[in-house]
């Protein structure tokens, strides 16, 4: 198994109109705000004209202070785990064993390979975090 690099993250939900330049608009205020994000992604939302934009950010305390200054409702969902490496065939599959082996069950999971490196966001339930954390050397 390839060493990985493990952080416990934060996950937090904007929810916006589902319109054209709402995700510019939103992710341009965090930024003048002065907070990094490791991950982004969005989706519709509760039906018609509604999204849903979700953030991982690298300094929780960064992300909330910007979301204020902007007037952004941002809702904490929950912890999660950002796991980086070496790309390899079965890397993910590496990741996840380690939580499998404490009996652990994801809830969701994200991931990408890029060139020579992977990323993944894991969730787990919030009773398992701690135990998580140990699992993936947290």
């Amino acid at each position: 198994m390839a060493k990985l690099d493990v952080k416990k993250v934060e996950r937090f939900s904007i929810e916006v109109p589902d319109e054209p330049g709402q995700g510019a608009q939103v992710l341009g205020a965090i930024a003048a705000g002065g907070a990094d994000l490791i991950a982004a992604w969005g989706y519709p939302y509760g039906g018609e004209g509604s999204a849903k934009i979700e953030v991982i950010p690298a300094d929780s305390a960064a992300f909330r202070a910007a979301a204020k200054k902007a007037k952004i409702k941002a809702k904490k969902e929950c912890a999660a785990f950002c796991v980086t490496g070496r790309n390899k065939v079965g890397a993910l599959a590496d990741a996840l064993s380690l939580l499998a082996a404490k009996g652990i069950n994801v809830h969701a999971v994200q991931a990408i390979g890029v060139g020579s490196k992977f990323g993944a966001l894991i969730e787990v339930a919030s009773k398992d975090v701690r135990k998580a954390a140990g699992a993936l050397g947290a």
